[in-house]
């Protein structure tokens, strides 16, 4: 059976995948293809080049799974929504104000209208799946915990009028929990102070994650927990801070914050809400386990983009391993929606893991020649690529590498990505530069597997969710020695874990590195230009290596050297 999943509707980064007998075989966002970051436009391009890569033509989908309610089954959400505004206005009277202005005409004004399916597909049976329940369907059906109890958690700003939801996976099926409001996000939150601290909302919080390390928590964090009913979720935030949740860029939001956070420098703002985040995530987490008596989570939504906390959740005493779908925000709706519409279809299906997440655009050996005669530049094919490469980067040289299956989610996994030696801490500032990037954490790295412990003694080879850059781990003496330029100023890192059986051709350059050096790590960075998404085709890479003026380009079994 092959399943067509699109995200249609989300608040961003639009997407298709293809399912195929219960197998994310194909996954691609619009922005990929597009060129603009988070693009929101109907993901035209991205169904015909998951179409095109899992190679099937439109009359070979026996289903379409759409990712996001329509707007007659929204109602209820935002009704019960308005409620809770209409309880918080009677102890605020600029959520009054914003109440009484919003409330007219809401529906006309709030609900979104699903564009029509692209005419080859109109006939098709379809399934629409729930946000939070595409993005609970994409951890758990993905995940590596066949035959497990799992509890199943999505977390992110908002979407149908919710900011996540729980779920019980078992056997094959997911039992509903809850859903949880949207004006109590605290993914909302957190993108209102990353507006408040100069950066963009859904593009930057990772930014301010980075930042945090930098401060104090105290007396930000005491403030804000004063601010909350951990107790009750459903009423979690006061209205001093639920009115950051309801237009984070408007003056009501961004004035509470500013009265929170007087008389504290940006690092200690971050530190504050990293730490209150934290906290609230980690202790309603642990209540779940305990309630739903599960060890193993499977996680998915924006809010858990946030490596550190990833890192927190996974040290919690009443858990034994987490998975983090590796496109975890909007960008995975397509392929968890088409994930629940199979297990819909075919009751027997189990979790499978998606071990595999080169699944977008790929570049082959013709794509990258053309590509390389069309732009002029000299090249060459190396008999032994791995060495050729290690060698570079022994040499201090930067190299980046466009190969093969473009990468599923927001992370640079080796196909497209910028490397480097981790031994010069001031990298950071220098390489950052050349991309046009402002960053607070350092570079991650990829580490082969087999050396992992040696660096990072928390990681166990059962920790699956690491080989996506999916979360951090406090640095061993050793990696602070050999790879200082990947380890943050709190110690910790993000690592890539690599076995050969997973990229073969990513991981001889560092296996070769390594017997050159000794050191297990490079740098990996996603190959892009600031404020670009990553590149996905061999002409886009050409564009970023000249324009970042990179030392080396391996394109396909092509390298590429930067033009006098």
């Amino acid at each position: 059976m092959i399943i067509l999943g699109i995200n249609d509707i989300a608040h961003h980064n639009t997407s298709a995948a293809i399912v195929k007998d219960g197998e994310i075989v194909a996954a691609i966002e619009e922005e990929r293809i597009s060129r603009i970051k988070l693009d929101n436009g109907y993901p035209y391009a991205a169904i015909n080049e998951v179409l095109e890569i899992a190679g099937l033509s439109a009359g070979d989908i026996d289903h379409v799974a759409l990712a996001g309610l329509d707007h007659v089954q929204q109602r209820p959400a935002l009704n019960l929504m308005f409620d809770h505004i209409a309880e918080l206005a009677k102890e605020d009277d600029e959520i009054r104000r914003f109440y009484r202005k919003q409330q007219l005409d809401r529906y006309s004004r709030l609900l979104r209208s699903r564009p029509k399916l692209p005419k080859a597909f109109k006939d098709k049976v379809s399934t629409i799946v729930e946000h939070h329940q595409a993005h609970a369907a994409s951890a758990y059906f993905a995940s590596p915990f066949e035959g497990k109890k799992v509890g199943v958690i999505s977390l992110d700003g908002s979407g149908d009028f919710s900011w996540g939801s729980v779920w019980v996976g078992e056997n094959g099926k997911m039992e509903h929990v809850e859903h949880l409001h949207a004006l109590n996000s605290l993914a909302l939150l957190y993108s209102a102070f990353t507006i408040f601290l100069g950066f963009k909302a859904t593009r930057h919080e990772g930014k301010v994650l980075g930042l945090a390390a930098f401060g104090k928590p105290e007396p930000l964090y005491s403030r804000l927990m004063d601010l909350v009913n951990p107790d009750d979720w459903d009423h979690l935030l006061h209205p001093r801070l639920a009115k950051c949740t309801l237009r984070q860029h408007g003056d009501m939001a961004q004035n509470s914050i500013r009265e929170l956070t007087e008389g504290l420098c940006k690092e200690d703002i971050a530190a504050g809400l990293q730490a209150f985040t934290e906290k609230l995530v980690c202790d309603k987490v642990e209540s779940y386990a305990k309630e739903l008596d599960v060890r193993y989570l499977a996680l998915a939504g924006g809010i858990f983009a946030n490596v550190k906390l990833n890192q927190r959740i996974l040290e919690l005493p009443a858990i034994d391993n987490i998975y983090i779908h590796p496109n975890m925000g909007d960008g995975g709706l397509a392929a968890g929606a088409a994930l629940q519409a199979y297990a819909n279809l075919n009751p027997e299906r189990m979790p499978m893991f998606m071990n595999n997440v080169y699944l977008g655009t790929r570049i082959t050996r013709e794509s990258a020649e053309a590509a390389l005669v069309e732009s002029g530049l000299g090249f060459e094919a190396p008999e032994n690529m791995a060495k050729a490469a290690a060698g570079l980067l022994a040499d201090g040289k930067v190299v980046a590498r466009a190969c093969d299956g473009m990468e599923y989610g927001p992370r640079a996994l080796g196909n497209r990505t910028v490397m480097a030696a981790c031994s010069d801490p001031t990298i950071n500032d220098w390489l950052n530069k050349k991309f046009q990037r402002t960053e607070f954490m350092p570079f991650a790295p990829v580490i082969l597997e087999e050396h992992c412990a040696e660096y990072f003694p928390a990681w166990v080879p059962d920790h699956k969710a690491a080989r996506f850059m999916t979360l951090t781990y406090d640095a061993a003496d050793v990696a602070k020695e050999k790879i200082p330029a990947a380890v943050h100023v709190d110690q910790t890192a993000r690592p890539q874990v690599i076995r050969r059986e997973d990229n073969r051709d990513y991981y001889d350059i560092l296996h070769e590195f390594h017997a050159l050096t000794g050191v297990a790590s490079v740098i990996n960075t996603s190959f892009n230009m600031h404020e670009e998404p990553i590149v996905c085709t061999a002409s886009d890479a050409i564009r970023a290596f000249l324009d970042a003026k990179l030392d080396a380009l391996i394109l396909g079994p092509f390298l590429v050297f930067q033009p006098e």
